[in-house]
Parts: C-alpha cells; sequence; structure tokens
C-alpha cells in the first residue's frame, strides 16, 4: 500500500509568506498557507480546485520550490547522514591508524561493519580501547574520542 504524499512548506515559501506578499496571487497564496503537512496531495487538489485555482497546483508549488513532499524530506535526510556517517567513519580510522601506528588490523576489518551511527558508536569504543593500551593509554583514548566527536559535532546534529 502507497502512503500519500504529505507537502510541506519550505524555507523558501516561509520567506515568500513573511517577505514576499505580492509573489504568489491570492489564491495561490492561500493555498500554500494551508501547506501543513497532514493534508495529502490530493486534499491540496481539492482545495485548490475550490480556491478556483488548476488541480495541479500543489504541483506548481512544488516546481517553484515551495512545498517538498514529506517522503523526499525525509529521502535527503537519510542521505545527509549516511554521507556524515562515511565521512566520521574515515576520519575516525584515519585518526586510529595515526594513533596506532600502524598496528590497527583489526580495527580495520571491524570498520567495515559500521552501517549507522550505533556501529560507529560501538566501533569508537573498541578503537579507544586499543588505543588505551598503548604508551599513550587513557588520556590517548580520551584524545582520540574528543577529536571524533568534535568532528562529529560539526557535521550539524550527527551524534
Amino acid at each position: 500500500m502507497e502512503m500519500p504524499l504529505k507537502p510541506q512548506k519550505t524555507e523558501a515559501a516561509r520567506h515568500v509568506l513573511l517577505h514576499e506578499r505580492r509573489r504568489l496571487s491570492p489564491a495561490l497564496r492561500a493555498l500554500l498557507i494551508t501547506v501543513d503537512g497532514q493534508r495529502d496531495v490530493q486534499a491540496l487538489s481539492s482545495l485548490a480546485r475550490g480556491l478556483g485555482l488548476p488541480e495541479d497546483a500543489p504541483q506548481q508549488l512544488r516546481a517553484a520550490g515551495l512545498i517538498t513532499w514529506r517522503c523526499e524530506r525525509e529521502l535527503a535526510e537519510a542521505s545527509r547522514r549516511a554521507q556524515t556517517l562515511v565521512r566520521a567513519k574515515f576520519f575516525a580510522m584515519d585518526l586510529a591508524e595515526r594513533f596506532l601506528l600502524g598496528k590497527d588490523e583489526a580495527l580495520r576489518a571491524s570498520v567495515r561493519e559500521v552501517d549507522s551511527e550505533a556501529s560507529l558508536q560501538a566501533w569508537l569504543a573498541e578503537a579507544s580501547g586499543h588505543i588505551a593500551l598503548t604508551e599513550g593509554g587513557a588520556a590517548r583514548a580520551g584524545q582520540f574520542m574528543q577529536l571524533v566527536q568534535r568532528c562529529l559535532h560539526a557535521e550539524a546534529g550527527f551524534v
């Protein structure tokens, strides 16, 4: 069963509604105001007809970048998080290699299994444990975790 698409306003729509009142016709503006992430496309098309707009008015708003379908937003967010995970994984592996001076074979094997934020956190704990066993001990392990966490936080809300 296919889930109905539920349009949501974009940041551009919020800007238009607040600062560019004349950009849209009164009817199209009224339709845009009703976009709330709760009504599906079919309901918005019906509202559009009632406002004297063509049935494809929601698609016109979408083409103008004023609304997006919820599933598009979720896919974009999932893609961003996946890219962040890959960058963080490579950064952490490179850093672990430097801290362990090439004695990182076990970590290289286990990092291949990292495919989520939770598995990354588990791998970081494992890497930190390996680093804690080196000459620098707990201080170096703490430094490793601090550098990786700083990198993750720089990636806009990853962890």
